[in-house]
């Protein structure tokens, strides 16, 4: 209802969806056409959208083209005509493609590739072939499915292509091709084609600005990303929130938190809203993750001394951070201001604080305050009990790792495939491999995906017990799926994988 739509109009597209997952789409055209007046209501841009989508999805282009030209009063969106013009593609039909393609245009509905380059240019020198002069707007798509896709020597040649066909390229066109060298760190290449856009007397604009010196920032080429900013302000072209916040992130990074602060002192100056605390916990989020505790605590007091208040994801991250180099009495120093500052730990923070004492040796300190949560009235969820099994697996306590999965079980706490990774390793690593491997070939009965490196395990601990036979079927199994089968990451099971009482 938020939405806007009509309780009717909600029902039949709801309808239309249940008929065509399944794959009753005839009935679906059928309501479309006929049944949704009966409702009382007039079939809209996403009830047609829902249907035509689902005909390219059964190969029923054709069809979805005859629905297409129906279309009264309501507008198709991109993602609909792209649905059709792959279809078309996929048949063959270049012609009937190029046609959709030009009502696409003519609606002013501004196409995309995503992935169909290929089928794009198939359109496009389709239409060249046929005496169709492309217009500029149709060199950019084009050039830009190119540059999404890494296609660069299409890229070049079709920008070569515009240039000899008399299209003079524009800002635009530029950035395209600057964003795509850019993003993949191509920066001598990106940089050979700013020189160029230069030359050929087109000014950069704040984006082209700001693509050459975001991607300067993130290889930590600071100095160039400041050549670059005080080049573009003394063009006269004013940078924006993204400029700011792509060096500010890059200068924290960098540990330079002088300069950091000078910018953000200078966003505030020219009233530009300075960035907010999501931002610099992001940062610090990153700066932990990669063991630089110290650094991230340096831009927690950077968020303090502006007078941003730091919010539960700050200081979890500061937290993990401190738990990850074992500096446990910091962590807790954390906690301790969190809880000064009024802010509610949740589960998070707890389990951050137990994933820091279990990487540490410390499982009993662990335990206690896992016994503490309920006090505080937060529940453990899966990632919590996943940290305390591998914790009581790593300390060679298996009696009480079965206990607590028995608990988690009997709490209703869903288990995810990674519980089950967790245990089959942790048995094979304390010498429990037949029971490891019954439970293996249980959940293996039901079709459930393991992690590649479980598998590894398994086979080990086959051979380690003699049991080569089933050790090489696994192995044979694995060979013949392929890899990628076994890396899905179901994170939780269907309630028909919960059965186990527990294990042992």
């Amino acid at each position: 209802l938020r939405t806007g739509l009509k309780t009717e109009q909600i029902t039949a597209s709801t309808f239309l969806k249940c008929l065509c997952y399944a794959k009753r789409t005839e009935e679906a055209v059928n309501v479309l056409l006929h049944g949704m007046s009966e409702l009382g209501c007039v079939p809209n841009a996403i009830s047609y959208s829902i249907v035509l989508k689902s005909l390219c999805k059964n190969s029923m282009s054709q069809r979805a083209l005859d629905l297409l030209f129906q279309y009264q009063g309501v507008d198709p969106d991109v993602v609909t005509y792209n649905s059709i013009i792959d279809g078309l593609c996929k048949a063959r039909a270049m012609d009937k493609a190029e046609l959709v393609l030009r009502q696409m245009v003519d609606k002013g509905v501004q196409p995309n590739t995503h992935g169909r380059s290929k089928e794009a240019a198939e359109i496009f020198y389709s239409m060249t072939a046929k005496g169709h002069k492309p217009n500029a707007a149709s060199y950019r798509i084009l050039l830009n499915g190119y540059a999404t896709e890494g296609c660069f020597a299409d890229m070049i040649d079709l920008f070569n292509s515009m240039e000899s066909n008399g299209f003079v390229s524009d800002c635009h066109v530029f950035t395209i091709l600057i964003d795509a060298y850019a993003k993949r760190g191509m920066m001598d290449e990106a940089m050979l084609i700013f020189t160029e856009m230069w030359e050929k007397g087109v000014s950069p604009d704040v984006f082209t600005y700001y693509t050459v010196i975001a991607a300067l920032c993130r290889l930590g080429r600071l100095a160039d990303a400041m050549d670059r900013f005080n080049e573009m302000t003394d063009m006269g072209v004013q940078p924006n929130t993204v400029v700011y916040h792509s060096l500010i992130q890059g200068f924290c990074m960098l540990g330079d938190l002088v300069k950091a602060k000078e910018l953000v002192s200078e966003m505030m100056n020219k009233g530009i809203p300075r960035p907010d605390i999501a931002f610099f916990s992001s940062i610090i989020n990153s700066l932990c993750k990669e063991g630089r505790v110290m650094d991230a605590q340096d831009i927690f007091e950077l968020v303090i001394s502006i007078d941003e208040r730091p919010d539960v994801i700050t200081f979890n991250s500061l937290i993990d951070g401190y738990g990850l180099i074992g500096q446990m009495d910091k962590a807790f120093g954390v906690l301790d201001a969190m809880v000064s500052a009024g802010i509610e730990p949740n589960v998070v923070t707890y389990s951050s604080l137990l994933d820091g004492y279990c990487r540490n040796g410390r499982i009993d300190d662990a335990l206690i305050l896992f016994r503490e949560m309920p006090r505080k009235r937060i529940k453990p969820n899966t990632v919590t009990y996943g940290i305390i099994l591998d914790g009581l697996f790593r300390a060679g306590r298996t009696v009480a790792a079965r206990k607590m999965f028995n608990e988690m079980i009997e709490g209703g706490i869903p288990v995810s495939i990674s519980i089950y990774n967790i245990i089959l390793g942790g048995l094979c690593r304390n010498n429990c491999a037949d029971e490891a491997i019954t439970l293996f070939q249980k959940l293996g009965a039901m079709n459930v995906k393991f992690y590649i490196i479980t598998l590894n395990t398994m086979i080990n601990a086959m051979f380690k017990v003699r049991r080569r036979e089933e050790a090489n079927d696994l192995f044979a199994a694995i060979s013949a799926s392929g890899e990628g089968k076994y890396r899905e990451n179901i994170e939780l099971l269907p309630a028909k994988y919960q059965f186990f009482n527990g294990f042992g």
